[in-house]
C-alpha cells in the first residue's frame, strides 16, 4: 500500500527496485536490475520508458517486461523482440559503438504499473553503475535495494551521498556482500534555484582498486594514481606531430615575445584548421586520437582536439596540460576525496603562464582564447601530468565580471508611441547572452529580438551585434526600435512602462517554503540607464520612489531623475553566486518580489 506521503509532489512512484552488481573476475561483471514503477499521470510517462544502452562489450540479456493496471491485473507482457534496437550514435559523432534497446508503452489510462528486469554483462571492472534510487525530483521511492557482490579479497572504495541508513556487510557462499536499502523517499516539488539532482537525492558509488579495461589493467585509490595510469596508458606519446607541422608552428610564432600572444596565435591556428566530430568506440571513449591523425584529417572530438592543441603548443615550447571536466550549464565538480572513472564528460586544455592560467576550449571554432563560459566554468576538474592527476578549479567569473550594461534612449509622443535606441554591452558569462542570435542568419536577427522582448507592436528597425574576442571578450548590441501604443492613454493621463526593455527579470514564484537549499548558480551584475524624452504637451504626474535593497543574495537599486522633458531611470541588480539555507526563503522571496514589482512600474504623465 502506497502511503499518502509518497503521493505528494509525485508523478510516479517506484514500488520496488533491486540492483545487483556481481564481480566474478576482473573481466567478468554481471549487473542485474529489477524495478516496478507506478505511473500516476501523464507527467510521469517518461519513467515508463525503458532505455537499455549497451555495446559489444556489455550485452543486454534476459529482458522481461510486464504492464499492469491500477488493480494489479496484467495488461500486457512485452517480448524482448518488441524493443526497438537502434544505434545510439549522436548527431556530432562520426562513429560510436553504443546502441540502445528501448520500449515505450502506449497507455493512456492512469495509474498503471510497469515492471521490468534485465541483465547486463561487462568484460571490465574499470567502473560500476552508480546506485541512484530516484531518477528525478518528481518520483518517489517506496523501496530500493543495492547489492554489491565480490570475492573476499577484492578491494573496493565507496562514496555515499545523503544515505540515511547503514550498509550491511557480510559473507555468504564464499562471497563478500555489501548491501544498502532505502525506504519511503518522498518526491520533491520543482523549485527555482534548486541544486542539481545529484546534490539532492541519495546515491552510492563503488569504485575498484584493481581493474581491467579494454585490454589494459591497473589500480588506483586516489586521483594522483588514477592520473598516472591514464597519462601512461591513454595520453603518453600521442602528441607527436610531423616535422613539417612542428616547423610551421615555430614559424607561426617567430618574433612574438608575449607568451599570451604566442598561445593565442596557436589556438586560433587550431580553431581555423579543425572541426569537431566525435569518435567513440572502445578505449576511444577515454583515449584521444593521435595528434598526427588530427593533423592529417582536420577533425576530432574534444579529447582529440585538446590533445592536438597541446601538441601544437609543445612545438613552440609552451607546456600545457590535458584536463578532464564535467561540462554543462550546472556546475558538477570532480569529487576531490573520491577517485573514479567517468566523473567528467569533456576535455579542455590548461596552459599555465606567469601568475595566471589560460584555459582553452578546443572544440569551438569561434570561442575567444581563454573564455570557458557556462559550459565549463568554475568547477573542479582533473588535470593530467606525467606525475599523476591533480584536482584543479577552472576559471571562476565573479559577479561583477558578468556584466550587462544597457543604455536606452527613448522618445515618447503624445499618443504613447515609442521610438529610440538600445545599446547593450555584455561581459563575462553574459558574453553568451546573444549566442542565440549571433549563430543565426542575419535575416533572422530582427525577428528573434522582437520575440525576445515580447512587447506588443515592437518593431526592430535596425539591429547590429558585434563580438570582441580579446582577453576580456564582450558582445555589443545596437538596436533601433519603434512601438506603437507603448504607453496607455486614459483621459488626460499617459501611463508609460519603465523596464520592459531590460533583461534578467526575476521570477519570485514558488520560492516560499523551500525544501532544498537556494542555489544561485552564477552571480551577475546588470545596470540599466533608461532615458525617456516626453512630449512638450505633457508634464510629470507620478514617478516611482527610489529603491535600495541589500540582502545576503545581492543588492538592488532603482533611482529616478527628472530634468525638463527628460526622465532618467537607473536600475542596478547584483546577484551573488552561492548556496543559501532554505530558512532564508522568505527573505529571498521578498527580494525577488521587490525586483519584480519594480520591473512592472510605470510613470504617469498628464496633459498640461
Amino acid at each position: 500500500m502506497i502511503t499518502d506521503e509518497l503521493y505528494k509532489n509525485a508523478n510516479a512512484i517506484v514500488r520496488f527496485q533491486e540492483n545487483i552488481v556481481e564481480v566474478k573476475t576482473l573481466n567478468n561483471v554481471i549487473f542485474k536490475r529489477k524495478e516496478a514503477i507506478t505511473i500516476l499521470n501523464s507527467s510521469g510517462i517518461e519513467y515508463a520508458n525503458i532505455y537499455l544502452y549497451y555495446t559489444h562489450a556489455s550485452p543486454i540479456k534476459n529482458i522481461k517486461v510486464s504492464v499492469y493496471d491500477a488493480h494489479g491485473k496484467i495488461i500486457k507482457k512485452v517480448n524482448a523482440n518488441e524493443f526497438k534496437d537502434v544505434s545510439a550514435i549522436s548527431d556530432i559523432s562520426l562513429f560510436e559503438d553504443s546502441r540502445v534497446k528501448y520500449y515505450k508503452p502506449s497507455i493512456t489510462e492512469f495509474p498503471y504499473i510497469i515492471e521490468y528486469e534485465y541483465e547486463e554483462r561487462r568484460n571490465h571492472t574499470f567502473y560500476f553503475p552508480r546506485w541512484i534510487p530516484q531518477k528525478g525530483l518528481d518520483i518517489a521511492v517506496e523501496k530500493s535495494k543495492f547489492t554489491f557482490i565480490s570475492k573476499p579479497d577484492y578491494s573496493i572504495r565507496l562514496k555515499e551521498h545523503s544515505v540515511n541508513t547503514l550498509r550491511k556487510e557480510y559473507q555468504q557462499d564464499g562471497n563478500k556482500i555489501t548491501e544498502w536499502e532505502l525506504h519511503k523517499l518522498p518526491a520533491f516539488k520543482a523549485e527555482p534555484f534548486t541544486p542539481p539532482l545529484s546534490q539532492v537525492v541519495p546515491w552510492v558509488e563503488v569504485a575498484p582498486v584493481k581493474f581491467t579495461y579494454e585490454g589494459l589493467s591497473g589500480s588506483f585509490s586516489n586521483w594522483q594514481e588514477y592520473g598516472k595510469w591514464a597519462f601512461e596508458n591513454l595520453l603518453k606519446d600521442r602528441d607527436q606531430l610531423p616535422p613539417t607541422t612542428n616547423e610551421e608552428i615555430k614559424n607561426l610564432v617567430k618574433g612574438i615575445l608575449s607568451p599570451v600572444e604566442r598561445v593565442r596565435k596557436i589556438y586560433e591556428y587550431a580553431q581555423q584548421k579543425n572541426r569537431y566530430i566525435s569518435v567513440q568506440i572502445g578505449i576511444g571513449g577515454l583515449q584521444p586520437m593521435k595528434a598526427e591523425e588530427v593533423n592529417k584529417l582536420g577533425y576530432g572530438d574534444c579529447k582529440a582536439l585538446t590533445n592536438y592543441t597541446k601538441a601544437l603548443l609543445k612545438a613552440a615550447n609552451i607546456p600545457s596540460y590535458y584536463t578532464e571536466v564535467h561540462a554543462g550549464f550546472y556546475k558538477t565538480n570532480y569529487q576531490s576525496d573520491f577517485a573514479s572513472a567517468f566523473q567528467g564528460n569533456h576535455a579542455i586544455l590548461c596552459v599555465p603562464i606567469a601568475k595566471d592560467t589560460i584555459w582553452l576550449e578546443c572544440t569551438s571554432r569561434d570561442a575567444p582564447m581563454g573564455y570557458l563560459g557556462t559550459f565549463t566554468d568554475d568547477r573542479k576538474a582533473l588535470l593530467y601530468t606525467e606525475n599523476g592527476g591533480i584536482i584543479v578549479r577552472t576559471k571562476t567569473y565573479q559577479p561583477e565580471e558578468n556584466k550587462q550594461l544597457k543604455s536606452i534612449n527613448l522618445v515618447i509622443d503624445e499618443k504613447g508611441n515609442l521610438n529610440g535606441n538600445i545599446h547593450t554591452r555584455f561581459e563575462g558569462i553574459q558574453y553568451e547572452r546573444r549566442k542565440f542570435i549571433v549563430n543565426r542568419h542575419e535575416k533572422e536577427h530582427k525577428e528573434l529580438i522582437e520575440k525576445f522582448y515580447n512587447i506588443n507592436n515592437l518593431n526592430v528597425v535596425t539591429y547590429k551585434v558585434y563580438q570582441q574576442k580579446t582577453d576580456t571578450p564582450f558582445t555589443e548590441e545596437k538596436i533601433e526600435v519603434k512601438a506603437e501604443s507603448y504607453g496607455t492613454i486614459n483621459s488626460s493621463l499617459l501611463f508609460i512602462p519603465i523596464y520592459q526593455l531590460v533583461e534578467n527579470s526575476s521570477n519570485p514564484k514558488d520560492i516560499l517554503k523551500c525544501r532544498q537549499k537556494i542555489r544561485i548558480e552564477r552571480g551577475f551584475y546588470d545596470e540599466d540607464i533608461i532615458t525617456f524624452n516626453i512630449p512638450e504637451s505633457f508634464k510629470v504626474e507620478y514617478l516611482p520612489q527610489s529603491i535600495n535593497i541589500t540582502t545576503p543574495f545581492g543588492t538592488f537599486s532603482s533611482t529616478v531623475k527628472a530634468e525638463g522633458n527628460s526622465i532618467t531611470f537607473t536600475r542596478k541588480v547584483l546577484f551573488k553566486q552561492g548556496e543559501y539555507s532554505p530558512d532564508l526563503d522568505n527573505t529571498f522571496y521578498s527580494f525577488l518580489k521587490k525586483i519584480d514589482n519594480s520591473n512592472k512600474e510605470r510613470f504617469v504623465l498628464i496633459m498640461k
